[in-house]
């Protein structure tokens, strides 16, 4: 197995592009990308978010909201961007208020797993070195 990418522990977004590749083919070269977006898919479709997801699409486009893709993800972006106050998935008017659309907490929670435990096997974290 290669080594892994030394990050320092202070190191502050945004990453520096060469050693965003370096993680990135990294993680590509472990097989790491397609099992983060088979489980963080899985963890929005447990959760009911996908189907919620995919109602409001249909909904932004039967009611003339949007008229392509791009307006879709536009929309939903700002909706998700825009989240919800009772931790619920609320879109546009129920329970009185244009809240948006939110992805679950538990998802969130889960999903910061799900990378975290990808990442650890191609990153070591540790101090600067002088």
């Amino acid at each position: 197995m290669s080594s892994k990418i030394m990050v320092d522990a202070d190191v502050q977004p945004p990453l520096a592009p060469n050693l965003k590749s370096a993680i990135n083919n990294s993680l590509l070269a472990h097989n790491a990308i397609p099992k983060i977006q088979a489980a963080l898919l899985h963890q929005c479709q447990a959760s009911g978010f996908t189907a919620t997801l995919r109602q409001r699409t249909l909904e932004l486009l039967r009611a003339g909201e949007c008229n392509n893709y791009g307006e879709v993800m536009d929309k939903i972006i700002a909706e998700l961007k825009l989240g919800s106050p009772d931790d619920s998935i609320a879109v546009n008017g129920k329970n009185g208020t244009d809240a948006g659309l939110k992805i679950p907490a538990e998802v969130i929670k889960n999903g910061i797993e799900i990378v975290r435990d990808a990442i650890e096997p191609v990153i070591q974290v540790g101090d600067k070195q002088d």
